[in-house]
């Protein structure tokens, strides 16, 4: 991001900064944040309002903590992959230097944060641990409080209601006392809105599809955007049914993964979670798209399997996403085809909601199963 002629790097981190610098002048940063290069407001939960010694120690928080987080985040990334193959070389250069990827590393975006902190309570088992960091987590930017599935894996139904009623019950305790700061975070939400080439949702794509308009010589052409929408939208989910029907709905590992507390499941849950929460609610999903990343493990693990030739599909479809997406945001943002670009963000539009398709189809069925399980064995 460039103000005055001058780039600054790791913005959406140093905005968080400037503004606890901006707090303990005085000001109320949710409302005026003057200490930020565009007075952007605090937007964030409370708890990163009151993050100590930044005056005296600016080089480390503004500098060196985000090269720190955004080096684990692609330790990380590179740890999901066996490498058993050429093929898995490929499929990381896609992903690390994918537009998300890049983007979020850029700005240091929190979210790099939460994911990183998602992968550590899915790798951890001790409840403590995890009901501190999905509360931390939960009351810094919310979003957070959909991981509240992670309590499905301790599989017996009392055990499960008690801790997810309980973390609910401390989260909304917690936001009651904090209810000034949270109608302030609402009045500020045209600032965390996504718009244009970010506003990838399934609110973006209720946008297009009421404004899409091809007019040509003062002639509408509707007929050209639902032949699209069908070739582009409704085709693919059809025929990805069609032709993977018994490898989807009668697939052991889809069906299982709430019943198997391992990493694989365990990070492919709480991704998904996050993943359907934020394309359903918010307009800026562009910026969780490295929730993604958190299916990986899970689909590496079981697409070799001879029944599992769907799960093999997945894979290849997530990374396709990755590769063809930043494409498209490259040439849109480049105005490369500038004629062409609304038909391009339309695309754009259509790859998401297919891949949220297939995520949201494997979610239901393993949530399905679970309780069909649950209260067969009741």
């Amino acid at each position: 991001m460039v103000k005055n002629g001058v780039i600054n790097l790791f913005a959406d981190w140093s905005v968080i900064l400037n503004a606890n610098l901006c707090q303990e002048q005085g000001y109320d940063t949710y409302v005026n944040n003057p200490c930020d290069q565009w007075n952007r407001k605090h937007v964030y939960g409370e708890i990163l309002l009151y993050i100590p010694f930044i005056s005296s120690l600016s080089n480390f928080y503004f500098i060196y903590l985000p090269i720190i987080l955004n080096l684990i985040f692609l330790y990380t990334i590179i740890g999901f992959f066996k490498f058993e193959n050429k093929i898995e070389y490929i499929c990381l250069f896609f992903i690390v230097l994918s537009a998300p990827v890049i983007l979020a590393i850029e700005r240091a975006n929190i979210d790099i944060t939460i994911f990183l902190l998602l992968i550590l309570i899915s790798k951890n088992k001790n409840i403590l641990i995890n009901y501190l960091i999905l509360i931390l987590t939960t009351i810094s930017k919310f979003y957070p409080i959909c991981m509240v599935i992670i309590f499905l894996f301790k599989k017996k139904i009392k055990k499960m209601s008690i801790n997810i009623i309980l973390f609910l019950l401390i989260i909304f305790l917690i936001l009651y006392f904090q209810s000034e700061s949270l109608i302030k975070i609402f009045d500020n939400r045209n600032q965390f809105s996504g718009y244009g080439i970010y506003n990838f949702s399934f609110k973006g794509v209720l946008n297009v599809l009421v404004n899409f308009k091809i007019i040509v010589n003062n002639k509408s052409y509707d007929l050209v955007k639902y032949f699209s929408l069908i070739l582009l939208l409704i085709m693919p989910i059809l025929l990805t049914i069609r032709f993977n029907f018994k490898n989807i709905f009668k697939n052991n590992s889809i069906s299982k993964i709430l019943n198997n507390d391992c990493f694989e499941n365990r990070i492919y849950v709480l991704s998904s979670a996050v993943i359907l929460f934020c394309y359903l609610s918010f307009s800026n999903f562009f910026y969780r798209e490295i929730f993604f990343l958190g299916l990986i493990p899970w689909l590496l693990k079981n697409k070799h399997s001879t029944e599992n030739k769907f799960i093999n599909l997945y894979f290849y479809i997530l990374i396709s996403k990755f590769f063809i997406s930043t494409v498209f945001i490259f040439l849109v943002m480049n105005n490369i085809f500038q004629s062409f670009n609304i038909f391009i963000v339309f695309a754009k539009y259509c790859l998401d909601f297919y891949l949220i398709t297939i995520v949201l189809t494997v979610f239901l069925i393993s949530v399905k199963n679970f309780l069909y399980l649950q209260f067969k064995n009741t």
